[in-house]
């Protein structure tokens, strides 16, 4: 009888695929815990399907890691990791869809609130839900998008004690700049939020849990809030995954990519003098040129923009795309690889050390950042999760199939 698995994997790894290395976010999260005081709790972003490295498997794996709660954006993805059987805490980052309310009540799944009308909204959703909704009061600090101002926080945070049907469970905010090498609003806004904090206090409020770091804010050194009575959290997202949330300063050695993108050679080809390639025949060759094709393209999640521009690795070789990246497929040069072949591996996204691109490389020359290189990452691209080197789980479009992850 064939293993499902075996022959999951075997599909996976005969086309485009990304390798996940679990040993990389482990060890990630450990450098994270060196950073922070002792006695802080660890909340593993994973929203965004994981930046694009896969819900699930890398929530259970932050966990195993030692994280003790995970944040997603939305209701639902919470709910897919309650599914999945995860029973830590998890909290809604955003605001809420209040038709959820219930459900995440149910489930044990904490929302964000940061205003009255967001109170009433979700209040109106929960009817006579038997579970007590925990919610986190936002704070908006600076970031301008979601949360209740500061000199509001204190009557919100009565108007939630008084509600026997939630309860207050964290109080946190967001910066809007903490990647950025000048600290000052980063620190104003750290400033305005332990004003909060102290406030709160003051009022006979003191949430369980308060938190503000995120991995930029980590690396600074912007993590410790006054909080008597209470937990100190931090929210790492991008760090976790190798990826460095301050342009102005090198990541340690300890932090490495957990990501790397591959996909193998179709048609090897001679392109003669004077002929295009792909749409719009953006690159002629200016001589004959072998090429390859292979069977990525901007719906698996690589960028158009880097048509003329990125480029694979293929034996060693550095290939460089030539003419734009289609929907499924992309052309490059092979003429630095001349023992390249049909079905040799190529790769694409790396830590750089092999020659590859680097999702900062990437960001910088389709004009993004290394989030959305990663995040973009599509559904249909399966997912090969390794521990020690080894594949231990396969996740696609029709779900994970585990050995023994």
């Amino acid at each position: 009888m064939i293993d499902p698995f075996a022959l999951r994997l075997a599909a996976a790894q005969g086309g485009t695929h990304a390798l996940i290395d679990l040993d990389a976010l482990a060890g990630n999260i450990a450098y994270v815990r060196s950073l922070v005081p002792a006695g802080t709790e660890l909340m593993a972003v994973v929203k965004g399907n994981a930046y694009g490295h896969g819900l699930v498997p890398c929530g259970r794996a932050a966990l195993a890691a030692g994280a003790q709660r995970l944040a997603v954006a939305r209701v639902e993805e919470a709910l897919l990791l309650r599914a999945a059987g995860v029973a830590a805490p998890i909290l809604v980052l955003g605001p809420a869809t209040p038709a959820l309310a219930r459900a995440a009540a149910e489930a044990g799944i904490a929302l964000a609130v940061g205003s009255r009308a967001g109170l009433r909204r979700l209040l109106d959703a929960l009817g006579d839900a038997p579970s007590p909704l925990a919610l986190h009061l936002k704070v908006d600090t600076g970031m301008r998008r979601f949360g209740v101002e500061p000199a509001e926080a204190v009557a919100l945070a009565r108007a939630l004690a008084a509600e026997p049907r939630v309860r207050l469970e964290g109080v946190f905010t967001h910066f809007a700049t903490a990647d950025e090498p000048d600290e000052g609003f980063l620190r104003e806004q750290a400033r305005r939020f332990a004003a909060v904090v102290h406030d709160l206090a003051a009022a006979g409020i003191t949430p369980p849990l308060v938190h503000m770091a995120n991995s930029a804010a980590i690396l600074r050194g912007v993590v410790e809030v006054p909080a008597p009575g209470a937990t100190l959290a931090v929210r790492p997202g991008l760090i976790l995954y190798g990826l460095n949330p301050c342009p102005d300063r090198a990541l340690p050695a300890a932090v490495r990519p957990v990501l790397r993108l591959v996909t193998r050679l179709g048609r090897v080809f001679t392109v003669p003098a004077g002929d295009g390639i792909s749409y719009g025949r953006t690159y002629v060759a200016p001589r004959p040129i072998r090429c390859a094709t292979l069977p990525i393209g901007y719906a698996d999640g690589l960028a158009r923009a880097l048509s003329n521009q990125g480029w694979a690795v293929v034996d060693g070789a550095v290939c460089p795309i030539r003419g734009s990246v289609c929907m499924d497929q992309t052309v490059i040069e092979v003429e630095a690889a001349p023992r390249a072949a049909e079905g040799d591996p190529a790769l694409l996204l790396s830590d750089g050390r092999d020659g590859a691109m680097t999702a900062d490389q990437v960001a910088h020359l389709t004009g993004t950042i290394s989030y959305e290189v990663v995040s973009r990452l599509a559904a249909r691209v399966p997912r090969v999760y390794l521990r020690a080197g080894r594949p231990v789980a396969v996740l696609d479009l029709f779900g994970l199939t585990e050995a023994d992850a």
